[in-house]
C-alpha cells in the first residue's frame, strides 16, 4: 500500500520526472561521492541518487515510511538511514565531505541551509528543493525586500543560483507554494575579507534588526561582543556609508568597510 504523505511533516513527493533528472544532472554524481538527503520521503530521489552510483545518507523523520527507505538499502546496499529530526542531528559527525541533494521539508529548509554552510569544505555542494520564498531571499541582490541576514550569511561562502521555479503540480500533494530549485557551490574564499567574522555577521544582525530604520539608529542600540560602545557616526563616516541609507541597500563590501572602521 502506498505512503501517505501527513502534513505535519511538510511530506510533498517530488513527481516531475524532468526536475529529477535536472537534480541528478547538477549534482555531478561519481561512484566516488558521498551524499546526504535530508528528508527522503518516500525514496523517490534517493532511488536516482543510488543509480547515479552515489553513497547515500538518507535522514527521515517519519517511522512509517522507513520500510520503504529499508527496501532501498538491501536493494542498492550504498544507503545508510538516519531516523531522526534533522535539526537535531548532529551533521558535523558524518564522513565528509558530502553533497547536499536534497527536497528539503519546507519549515526547516532555512535553518538546515544556514547550519550547513557554515562548513563549506565539508559540504561543498548543494542542490536543494525549497519554497520559493526561501529561493528569492537565498539569492537576493541588495536594495530589495528579499535580501537580508541569510542571503549574506549563506552567500559568504557559497554562490547561490536558482535554477528553475517548480509549480505545486510537481508534488504529491502539491503545495499550496511554489518552489525554487537551488544550486550552492562553495566559494573559494569568503565573498569578503574581514578580521573578525563574529563582529561582522553581529553588525548585520543589528543593521536588520529594524528594516524600516536607519543604518545609523540600527548600530546606534548595539553594543559589540565585548560591550563596548563606539562612535556610530565616526564608524561609518570612517568607513564611506551614507546614514541615512537602510540595510537592504547596503553590500556585502559595504558591511565589510563597517566591521573594519569598527576595529581600526
Amino acid at each position: 500500500m502506498p505512503h501517505q504523505p501527513k502534513k505535519r511533516f511538510g511530506q510533498h513527493f517530488l513527481r516531475d520526472e524532468g526536475v529529477l533528472f535536472q537534480i541528478i544532472e547538477l549534482s555531478r554524481l561519481s561512484g566516488s561521492d558521498r551524499v546526504l538527503e535530508i528528508g527522503a520521503g518516500d525514496g523517490t530521489l534517493t532511488r536516482r541518487l543510488l543509480e547515479a552510483g552515489a553513497h547515500v545518507t538518507a535522514v527521515e523523520l517519519d517511522r512509517d515510511i522507513l520500510p520503504l527507505l529499508q527496501r532501498l538499502s538491501r536493494e542498492y546496499g550504498r544507503l545508510k538511514i538516519i531516523e531522526g529530526d534533522a535539526m537535531k542531528i548532529d551533521h558535523f559527525s558524518l564522513p565528509t565531505p558530502m553533497k547536499v541533494i536534497s527536497n528539503l521539508p519546507y519549515q526547516i529548509a532555512s535553518g538546515i541551509i544556514a547550519g550547513l554552510s557554515s562548513r563549506p569544505d565539508w559540504f561543498p555542494l548543494m542542490v536543494v528543493m525549497v519554497q520559493r520564498e526561501v529561493g528569492m531571499r537565498l539569492a537576493a541582490e541588495p536594495g530589495g525586500k528579499d535580501y537580508g541576514t541569510l542571503t549574506l550569511w549563506v552567500g559568504h561562502r557559497y554562490q547561490v543560483e536558482i535554477k528553475r521555479f517548480v509549480p505545486p503540480e510537481s508534488f504529491s500533494p502539491p503545495p499550496k507554494v511554489d518552489s525554487a530549485l537551488l544550486l550552492l557551490t562553495a566559494r573559494k574564499a569568503p565573498l569578503v575579507q574581514v578580521e573578525d567574522e563574529e563582529i561582522y555577521f553581529s553588525l548585520i544582525h543589528q543593521a536588520f534588526s529594524m528594516r524600516r530604520k536607519t543604518i545609523l539608529n540600527n548600530l546606534r542600540s548595539w553594543t559589540l561582543p565585548k560591550g563596548e560602545r563606539l562612535d556610530w557616526l565616526n564608524v561609518l563616516e570612517t568607513a564611506r556609508i551614507e546614514t541615512r541609507r537602510r540595510a537592504e541597500t547596503l553590500s556585502a563590501e559595504d558591511f565589510a568597510r563597517i566591521a573594519h572602521a569598527v576595529q581600526l
